[in-house]
């Protein structure tokens, strides 16, 4: 015993070592491993990425600025609030839809006049209308259920040079995206076109050649009341108050939760109030302006007979 204790006291600090090795050795994996069970347990969930695509169609001219600016901004406050949500939007010109759709299926789609039979058949029928106006509702459905929404509305309007308004009756422009059917509002103007152009080429044709009246877009009544601000062009825009195919519709392809609550934005007050900026109008039954042209413009599609999106030649009058 007293040779063991005269070991111990010759080798003690070696033995502490040994002894501090043996416990760090045995502890620390111990502490490490139930540190790892906790981190597992204790981590912050992975998020789960969901993705949504849009197609953007437009067959029209209207406003001041392209639609899909729009759409743009419902959906960036719809991911700043969802962590992992991301919506895709591709804007397709009319004449490659249909090629288009035969490669793949987007969630949603906004299109307008020219372009409903295409769709039709990739739709689902919409159970909510959100407060629409009963004949634009009406200018959205096939076989008595809704496929389609109307989100943007404009309007034509005939505008004429004051400084030559007898020749203007001679001499008669209208533009056409050949997807829309201006042509429906002849009759009620008593006039037969000198010449059918492009939207764009027929307001030039209009502002370079004080002769010729117009029966523009709404785009042309922007582009015209911007003129007329600016003392360029001194011309009467009169709206267009008996028929309107210039609306951007949405529609559907499924319906989930993320889907609604995007509807729900794209039809707040608070986002069809913003077509101000646009000038541009609502689908909705409150009207948006109290003033001027658009005023004026807005009342006048607000009385409107429209034609059904997916056949545009049944006009639904209400």
């Amino acid at each position: 015993m007293k040779k063991i204790w005269t070991y111990i006291k010759a080798h003690y600090l070696k033995l502490i070592s040994f002894t501090l090795l043996i416990f760090v050795l045995i502890y620390v994996p111990i502490v490490a491993i139930n540190k790892a069970r906790d981190y597992e347990i204790y981590k912050e969930p992975e998020i789960e990425t969901k993705i949504y695509t849009i197609w953007h169609i437009e067959t029209f001219e209207g406003g001041g600025k392209a639609r899909v600016a729009y759409l743009k901004n419902v959906v960036r406050t719809m991911e700043k609030t969802h962590d992992g949500l991301l919506f895709m939007v591709k804007t397709i010109q009319p004449e490659r839809l249909e090629s288009e759709l035969n490669v793949a299926t987007p969630d949603i789609i906004s299109f307008g006049f020219g372009v409903g039979e295409i769709v039709l058949n990739k739709l689902v029928a919409f159970d909510k209308t959100y407060d629409i106006r009963d004949e634009l509702i009406e200018s959205g459905s096939f076989s008595s259920k809704v496929y389609a929404l109307p989100y943007i509305v404009s309007g034509y309007a005939m505008i004429t040079h004051n400084e030559n308004q007898n020749e203007n009756n001679q001499n008669f422009h209208c533009g056409t995206s050949n997807y829309t059917h201006p042509e429906n509002i002849y009759s009620e103007l008593n006039l037969t076109p000198t010449e059918t152009q492009t939207s764009f080429e027929a307001y030039k044709s209009f502002v370079y050649d004080k002769s010729v009246s117009l029966l523009g877009t709404g785009r042309d009544v922007f582009r015209v009341n911007n003129l007329n601000e600016l003392g360029r062009t001194n011309a009467t825009i009169t709206p267009i108050s008996t028929y309107t195919d210039l609306i951007q519709y949405i529609g559907i392809t499924k319906s989930d939760d993320v889907i609604q609550e995007f509807l729900s934005l794209l039809f707040s007050d608070e986002n069809q109030f913003s077509l101000v900026n646009y000038s541009l109008f609502s689908a909705k039954y409150t009207k948006i302006y109290s003033q001027g042209i658009y005023n004026d413009m807005e009342n006048a599609i607000y009385n409107c007979a429209v034609a059904r999106v997916f056949d545009a030649w049944d006009l639904c009058v209400l």
